[in-house]
């Protein structure tokens, strides 16, 4: 599992965090109970997407995010799967409130996603078309 410690974590009570270039110190005492586990926020939002906004998005492996004492989430990568190409790339990033499992999803980021996500499918179809065009158009190669 990725921890990953927001900007603000510097200011928990009870921590110090040291890093520079060369060397890296960290010394938390932070104790939070999560309302809801990785697997059971993974299920909550590819159900979202299946229902929202469409069946070919859906999260990846997340990192557990700590902000400060009352803000730690869940942040899935977000992933356009078509077909036989399988993933093509990552459309976005999604956090779930690790408390309260809430979905911490703006419309302006749903419409992001949507965005990332056509784009990201018509330069997959194009590049589709063009490796059949040069199997199709190549000259043989057994002569």
């Amino acid at each position: 599992m990725v921890i990953v410690l927001a900007e603000s974590t510097q200011k928990l009570p009870h921590s110090s965090i040291y890093f520079d270039e060369t060397q890296l110190r960290l010394d938390i005492n932070l104790s939070v109970r999560l309302g809801i586990t990785a697997k059971q926020a993974k299920r909550k939002l590819t159900r979202f997407f299946m229902d929202e906004v469409s069946l070919l998005i859906g999260p990846e492996t997340p990192s557990l995010v700590l902000v400060n004492e009352s803000d730690i989430c869940w942040r899935f990568p977000m992933t356009l799967t078509l077909g036989r190409q399988g993933v093509v790339g990552q459309v976005g990033v999604v956090d779930v409130n690790a408390k309260t499992g809430e979905l911490l999803i703006a419309p302006s980021l749903i419409e992001e996603i949507k965005h990332n996500a056509e784009q990201l499918a018509q330069r997959a179809a194009h590049s589709t078309i063009s490796g059949l065009l040069e199997t199709v158009y190549s000259p043989c190669r057994c002569c």
